[in-house]
């Protein structure tokens, strides 16, 4: 039985929540947890954030005071940190020093993209499990790391993201949950130009699209931010769902490699929806183009598949179905906590090995 102490978000629909779920329904898990939301606080108000930025240090210190009381309570053989920005790395090895191996889920493009203290964080965890999977190959020569990392995909989270039967009213033509990134409101822009005068209905979720709500067409439904349930319900109300993706970020300057997949990629599938995906060699490892989730390179290609498709209802349903079967169960949560104890199993097999040769 492996004692996992499991810190990470835990409001409905976060892949830290889906993935502690997932954990602690094994059988071979003893799961503790601290919830990192009822500690750091993330306000909407422009001026509880303020107040916000003042307190954070007490907040962070709170958090820490309570993973240190866990830790010396449980005695867990693993913690596992899901992101970590609120981690520094004097703390990862005060926790080392405890006895437990302290373990970083990372699901974002670049460790480098929020701060010299968290970059230097990301680095002394005893081992990372990056949800990207192009991280393993550059993790010391392009991150300058030199702990373990491995693969394991994002996954849907069966609780939520699972809809067995396909939508039977979609209010939209098109839909997209995502927040707003200047390069999908580039896309987006260029949809609604190509489309105008076409009488295309299309709703769109995520933070930031109303700050930009000028640049588009009158009659787009803009919902703004939307997770858990209302998440998934708006996803169901489309005829065609969009899955794009940022191909690259820039830290510093420098380039550095974007999304292959997102969490979108599993949860649509998961969700009974016909989606159209930003072509990755990764997501087509994933699903078959031809026959579970069209793609797209450009702009030009995602407005040609949308009017395609958008008339073939039983072609989009049969497609739909297909991505489902595809992903069930095997993209689900569940099976990334599967994949993720072994890999731990591995780590601590090989760590008690290399100290029983001391």
């Amino acid at each position: 039985m492996m004692r996992v102490l499991f810190v990470g978000e835990s409001w409905l629909g976060s892949c830290a929540r889906s993935l502690k779920e997932a954990l602690a329904r094994r059988p071979d898990i003893c799961l503790d947890e601290v919830n990192e939301d009822l500690f750091m606080p993330k306000p909407q108000a422009r001026w509880l954030r303020a107040i916000n930025r003042l307190l954070l240090p007490a907040y962070r210190e709170d958090l820490y005071r309570q993973i240190l009381y866990r830790v010396a309570a449980f005695k867990p053989d693993v913690v596992i940190i899901y992101k970590g920005f609120s981690i520094a790395a004097s703390f990862v090895h005060r926790l080392q020093t405890m006895g437990c191996s302290v373990v970083n889920v990372y699901p974002d493009c670049s460790p480098h993209a929020h701060g010299a203290a968290h970059k230097m964080a990301v680095g002394a965890y005893d081992l990372v499990i990056s949800t990207k999977p192009f991280h393993p190959a550059l993790w010391r020569d392009v991150y300058g790391y030199t702990n373990p990392c491995f693969f394991v995909p994002q996954g849907y989270d069966p609780a939520l993201h699972l809809v067995p039967n396909p939508p039977t009213e979609p209010r939209f033509d098109l839909v997209l949950v995502a927040t707003w990134r200047p390069e999908y409101g580039n896309l987006m822009q260029g949809l609604a130009k190509s489309f105008a005068g076409q009488a295309l209905s299309v709703g769109i979720g995520g933070n930031g699209w109303r700050a930009h709500r000028e640049d588009f067409p009158s009659d787009w439904v803009f919902a703004g931010g939307l997770q858990g349930r209302t998440y998934v319900e708006w996803l169901r109300q489309g005829r065609i769902c969009l899955a794009p993706l940022s191909r690259e970020v820039i830290i510093n300057g420098t380039r550095q490699p974007g999304d292959e997949d997102t969490t979108r990629t599993y949860e649509l599938a998961a969700a009974h929806c016909f989606f159209i995906h930003r072509r990755t060699d990764f997501v087509m490892q994933l699903y078959d183009e031809a026959t579970e989730v069209p793609m797209y390179d450009t702009p030009e290609e995602l407005g040609e598949k949308i009017m395609h498709f958008l008339p073939l209802a039983q072609e989009r349903a049969q497609l739909a179905a297909a991505a489902h079967c595809r992903a069930v169960p095997a993209y689900s949560a569940d099976s990334r906590a599967d994949e993720i104890i072994a890999n731990l199993r591995v780590y601590l097999e090989r760590k008690r090995v290399a100290q029983g040769c001391r």
